[in-house]
C-alpha cells in the first residue's frame, strides 16, 4: 500500500526535504538550524503532530515497525545508536527505497540504509529500529 495524497505523512516528508542543507545546530529545533531530533519534531509539528524533543524519547513513541526495509513507509522515524547494539542517540526520517533524511554533521542531508553499500552499511549496522507515528 502507498501513502494517500491527503495523508499528513506527505507534508511531514516534504517539510523535512525542504530543510535540506540547513546547518546542524546542537539543540536546534528549526528552521534556521536543527539537531537530529529537532528536524523530526519540526517536520511533524508542521502537520500538527506533537513529538517529544529528544531522540531517546522519540524512540519510544508510536509503534515499533522493526528493521525490515520492506515494511517501512515514508514518514517512519529511524532510530540509530552510536555503536552497533547501543542506546538510541540519533534519529532520521524515512523517505522510501532505503533513503532517509537527517540532520548530522554538515547539516540536513540524505542518508542510505543498505547492508551492502559502504555508506549505507555504516547506518544499517547502527539502525536500532523504526517508529511509526501516523497511521497511513
Amino acid at each position: 500500500g502507498g501513502v494517500s495524497r491527503n495523508s499528513p505523512v506527505m507534508g511531514i516528508v516534504n517539510t523535512a526535504l525542504a530543510a535540506m542543507g540547513t546547518p546542524y545546530r546542537w539543540g536546534g529545533a528549526g528552521p534556521e538550524g536543527f539537531d537530529c531530533s529537532g528536524l523530526i519534531q519540526y517536520a511533524y509539528a508542521q502537520q500538527g503532530v506533537e513529538l517529544p524533543r529528544r531522540s531517546t524519547e522519540q524512540a519510544r513513541v508510536g509503534s515499533e515497525v522493526g528493521r525490515e526495509l520492506a515494511q517501512l513507509l515514508p514518514g517512519d522515524i529511524l532510530t540509530f545508536a552510536a555503536d552497533p547494539g547501543g542506546e538510541v542517540v540519533h534519529v532520521g526520517l524515512y523517505l522510501g527505497e532505503g533513503r532517509f533524511i537527517h540532520s548530522a554533521t554538515g547539516g540536513v542531508k540524505l542518508g542510505w540504509l543498505s547492508a551492502e553499500d559502504a555508506a549505507g552499511s555504516w547506518w544499517f549496522a547502527r539502525w536500532v529500529g523504526t517508529r511509526r507515528i501516523v497511521r497511513q
